[in-house]
This record gives structure tokens, sequence and C-alpha cells, in this order.
């Protein structure tokens, strides 16, 4: 059921983590616009500002400190929940693990009763998913708690991912990667998770543990990517060359993620290749999601033109 304007949890707190990153920040925006009340967490008040400015709570601190979750979760009616990116993680699954554990004893301390949790394809998979094994493991220990209604959304490759790729773009006139060249995948914008994520939070409907799959507008290759990308930086033949595991590993290291991060990249690139990370339900109009690749172009060519 949706809650009407009457209903006292229409003004409930709505937590959420990782404000400053590219989902979070913007799911905090749109419940801001709501005139929901918000409180967000992040590791830096400076940060957070932009937000606090506007209204928002602020919470400062580890997601691995439960004493401190507990206390940001404190009377919250609903949650968005993350495992932040970590690029420079020495043992990224042992850092997961340890955020994962923080925000389930704090949930269960708090008796948090709704969160959302952004998950992504292929965590119904144990293994062999790289830096995705996290989200299984994440998504088995909040499905556990008593009294909690989850709604995991399970997002497909992000359009943000070719941010990295722009140095080696500049540098080197490539796009590459270990994904297949011509696999067509689906591929979505931070930002419509986000919208979906806020609007979830706001409605609060259903029970029990949800999954939602998120696949955006329409499945596209790399080669496709790279070539629209080409077209809007003025490099038309811009090519996609599929990388070696030691390559790709190795250049990923020379960029300053760690080994750890690297090698669990190549491992969910391998993943997405051989259908693990599929999705699991045929596309439909609730799992398609409004930006397209073309319509997400004019800002990667604006952050390549600012290299």
């Amino acid at each position: 059921m949706h809650f009407k304007d009457s209903d006292p949890m229409i003004d409930s707190m709505i937590v959420v983590l990782g404000a400053t990153g590219n989902t979070g920040r913007l799911v905090a925006s749109h419940l801001l616009d709501a005139g929901r009340r918000v409180r967000v967490v992040g590791r830096s008040a400076d940060r957070l500002r932009e937000l606090t400015a506007r209204g928002a709570e602020a919470a400062v601190g580890d997601l691995a400190d439960v004493d401190f979750l507990s206390r940001a979760f404190a009377g919250a009616g609903s949650a968005y929940l993350m495992v932040p990116p970590n690029a420079t993680a020495p043992d990224f699954l042992a850092y997961s693990d340890d955020t994962v554990t923080g925000i389930v004893r704090a949930a269960r301390a708090a008796r948090l009763p709704y969160a959302v949790l952004l998950s992504s394809l292929g965590a119904d998979q144990l293994t062999g998913t790289g830096p995705i094994r996290g989200l299984h493991a994440a998504e088995a220990r909040l499905a556990n708690l008593s009294g909690l209604t989850l709604v995991t959304l399970r997002a497909a490759y992000f359009m943000e991912n070719q941010f990295g790729s722009l140095g080696m773009i500049k540098h080197m006139g490539i796009n590459g990667g270990v994904i297949a060249p011509d696999l067509r995948m689906p591929m979505i914008a931070t930002a419509d998770i986000a919208r979906v994520a806020a609007d979830t939070l706001m409605e609060r409907t259903g029970s029990g543990v949800i999954v939602r799959e998120l696949l955006g507008s329409r499945d596209v290759t790399m080669r496709e990517v790279t070539t629209l990308l080409g077209a809007a930086i003025g490099a038309p033949d811009l090519p996609y060359v599929p990388f070696a595991d030691a390559d790709f590993i190795g250049g990923l290291i020379g960029a300053g993620i760690s080994p750890d991060m690297a090698a669990l990249y190549a491992e969910m690139s391998h993943a997405i290749n051989d259908g693990r990370a599929n999705p699991l339900q045929p596309r439909t109009a609730e799992s398609t999601t409004p930006t397209t690749i073309e319509a997400f172009m004019p800002s990667l060519a604006a952050a390549y033109r600012q290299l």
C-alpha cells in the first residue's frame, strides 16, 4: 500500500548510506526535493555539506562502527543501504564483509523496518563474480533480519564505469577491457537507480524480501558504446580492444587500483562474458529505465575534454 499524507510514516526519518557517492547523493537529493526528512551518512562532513545545506541531518562516521551506525539508524522508518566502493582496498571482500556486518548489526539494534539495498546482477551467484560476491553475502544476511522488509535492487553494469576508461582513451587512443566487444549486455545510468531507490523509500510498498532487477534502457555492446563515445569526442574510429587478464589487471594497478580489486574486476568481467551476471527475468517495463547510452554520452565527452 501507499502511505497517505495523513500517515505519520510520511514524516519518518529516511537514512541514506553512501550519501557522497553516485547513487546515494542523488537518492538523498530526490528525497529532499520531496520534502522528506533525511539523515545522510558518510565519512566526511565537508562532502555532506551540499546536502546538509538543503536540510539533511548529517551522520559522520565509519559504516563498520556498529555503535555509530546504530545511532544513525535510530528512529528511522527506512534506509538506503549499500557497500561503498573501495578500489584501493587490499582485500575488498574482507572490507565488504566488515561493512555488511556493521550494517546488519546496526539495523538489528535499531529495529530498522524497511530498507532498499543497492545490489547487482549476478548477486544470486555464490562465487566467480568478483566484487559482486560481497553483495551476495549482503543480500543473504539482510534477508535473515527479523522484521525488516528488504527491497534489493539488482542493477546492471553502470554506464559510469566508462569514466574509468577516459584516461586510456586520451593517452592510448583505444578503449578496451576483458568484457567481450560484441556481447549484448544491459547497462544503466546510476541516476536511474537513484530515482527508483528514492521512489521505493517513499512509497514503502510490499513486505518480506523483494528482488527487483534494473536493466537500463536496452542491451548494448562495448563496441557500440565505444563507437558512440568516439563520435562524441571527435574520434570516430576509436576501437574497443579485448585485453588479456594480465594486461587488464596491470593497467588497473598502474591507475592506482589495488591488485586484489583489479583481479576481482577481471573476474567480474568473465562473469559477464559467460552469463553468470545475466538478468534472471525477461526485460519488462518495470526493469527498463529511461536513460539511453546516447543520452549519457555528453557527460562522458565533457569529462574527456577536461583531461
